[in-house]
């Protein structure tokens, strides 16, 4: 029987990879009676990551004969229903199976296998599927047999793989050995295969997943520049076909750029981000969309809006769990926990993340930092005194300020004032762009509270406690991390109170940093902030900040008052 017309139809749709309109015509020609239409609507809908399109035809699936499209249907619809671990059983089986030859004469079981074997792209999706699972060994699994199905299709008949199915190979080993820590020799094969392409500008599509998941073993490394990079590129080459690498990659970029403080970058590339309605990995997907979007929440003080959401996530989380999704909501509760100083929620979510088999994104110093902030506020000081001086012993200690942070708090605490003084003049010396902005504010206010109450000569030193509690006031302002720029903001009234009233008599533009003289100059001038701003190379909302600490130290409440105050003519 000649093939049906629409069969044309849907292979010229295919060609022009347009998934959906090619299904469309395949099902068309099978509901008009053609034998070999509904195989070939399966290819289309497993190359074009759509199996979804076939749920409703998922019996007339089953009743065709055993072949690797049929097989990678009734997988993906395992998916959907939720059970991953019964789609990866199907096709490892299917892979044990496929060394059995066909007899002669016999049409190919995959209508489209001269665009590439289907079967290691299927292996290849569920080893990146397990992977997003946190299944590590399943994914390894997976991992093995498609490369053992290339090897052996090579030494055959000479077939291979679509193009990017090795690469997606690469990419998903060096991040399932990253937490199995199994070496690295994944990792060094990914970069040694991925550099001369970046080098020749020759990264394409074909090359997505493979730099989303160099991005995401640089993030877990603590590596974030090198992680972002990766990531933007991934984002952008990854193929509209292939919304899960897309949609990974934007989330993933968010948590780096949060860790960065560059939260606006975050807040950007998410706007847009939500799970794709439909899609086989839509359950996948949905938490990490909602996690980054709550975490974000968070992060601006609005723990009513985000704690519906990362609830939500949570518990989507326990019936799919997703490795992005859990990483996000950890860091989420931390956040949180910190800024609303619920010290025991700290705890449960440090040692929730502190579980066998998981992998936080902290790096070693951050990780220690928080530990202990968690044993110093629930009074905890053997712990704590052990942890601080565990972390002194070990190589690279001296070279951060976190650890420097810890060591005044403990002098302080027992009565070794000027060490305390040392140390924390230590700390805020080894401050840099390195440190995520949350860690630097919290050692400024460590050192504000010292130098509030002990000052460098054991009296209390307002003046300097406010310098150090107005910088990180300015840069949580400047985040926009509202909830901890309000508490922080109190620090800086009652040290502005104390510097006020010990500087009666003396000339008011002494209360000022050098800073602030500066753009009090501006002010009085007659500049608006915006303008300032453009002068000083600084963005408006810290301008703001500088005018309102301007007023505060002066004891005024408006613009013109400053430089009546100072003396400023125009």
């Amino acid at each position: 029987m000649p093939a049906h017309p629409l069969l044309d139809e849907a292979r010229e749709a295919w060609r022009r990879r347009e998934t959906e309109p090619a299904v469309d015509a395949a099902l068309a020609a099978h509901a008009a009676g053609d034998s070999d239409a509904l195989a070939l609507a399966c290819s289309i809908a497993l190359r074009g990551y759509r199996a979804d399109l076939l749920a409703p035809h998922r019996e007339a699936v089953a009743a065709l004969p055993t072949s690797v499209p049929r097989e990678g249907v009734l997988a993906m619809l395992q998916i959907a229903d939720g059970n991953l671990d019964g789609a990866v059983t199907r096709i490892i089986a299917l892979a044990a199976a496929d060394a059995a030859p066909s007899a002669p004469g016999d049409p190919p079981a995959d209508p489209l296998d001269d665009e590439g074997m289907l079967l290691p792209l299927l292996l290849a999706y569920l080893a990146s599927a397990c992977a997003g699972a946190g299944w590590w060994v399943r994914a390894r699994r997976c991992i093995d047999a498609a490369r053992a199905v290339i090897a052996a299709a090579s030494e055959v008949d000479g077939r291979v793989p679509p193009e990017y199915v090795p690469y997606d190979l690469l990419g998903v080993d060096a991040v399932v050995e990253l937490h199995t820590g199994a070496g690295d020799a994944a990792h060094r094969a990914l970069v040694e295969t991925l550099a001369p392409l970046r080098l020749s500008n020759n990264l394409s599509p074909v090359h997505a997943l493979a730099l989303v998941s160099l991005g995401s073993v640089e993030h877990v490394s603590g590596r974030l520049g090198e992680a972002a990079l990766n990531l933007v590129r991934g984002a952008r080459l990854a193929p509209a076909w292939r919304r899960g690498v897309r949609l990974h990659a934007e989330v993933e970029l968010a948590l780096v750029r949060i860790r960065q403080g560059r939260w606006r970058e975050a807040a950007e590339a998410v706007r847009g981000t939500s799970a794709p309605a439909g899609a086989i990995e839509h359950d996948w997907l949905e938490p990490q969309a909602l996690a980054v979007h709550g975490l974000l929440l968070a992060l601006r003080g609005d723990f009513d809006a985000s704690r519906p959401v990362l609830d939500r996530v949570a518990l989507l989380c326990r019936d799919t769990p997703t490795f992005l999704a859990q990483m996000v909501l950890t860091h989420a509760r931390i956040m949180s926990a910190i800024s609303l100083s619920d010290w025991p929620a700290l705890r449960r979510a440090l040692d929730d993340a502190a579980e066998p088999g998981y992998r936080h994104p902290y790096r070693p110093d951050e990780w220690l930092m928080l530990n202990l902030l968690a044993s110093w506020h629930l009074g905890r000081i053997y712990e704590f005194r052990s942890g601080v001086l565990a972390w002194s012993a070990q190589p690279g200690a001296d070279e951060s300020a976190y650890r420097w942070a810890f060591v005044s708090i403990l002098a302080e605490h027992e009565g070794r004032y000027a060490e305390a003084t040392r140390a924390v003049d230590r700390a805020l010396g080894l401050l840099s762009l390195d440190n995520d902005p949350l860690g630097r504010a919290w050692v400024r206010v460590v050192a504000g509270i010292h130098y509030s109450l002990f000052g460098a000569h054991g009296r209390p030193d307002p003046r300097r406690a406010l310098v150090v509690y107005e910088d990180a006031s300015a840069e949580l302002t400047e985040l926009g991390a509202g909830g901890l720029a309000r508490r922080y903001d109190e620090a800086v009234a009652a040290a502005t109170t104390e510097v006020v009233r010990g500087s009666q008599g003396e000339d008011p533009a002494a209360r000022l940093t050098d800073q602030q003289r500066i753009v009090a100059d501006a002010v009085g001038q007659g500049y608006t902030s915006g303008e300032i701003a453009g002068l000083l190379h600084l963005s408006k909302r810290t301008v703001d900040y500088h005018v309102a600490n301007i007023m505060r130290r002066l004891g005024v409440s408006t613009r013109r008052e400053i430089a009546r105050v100072l003396g400023i003519r125009p």
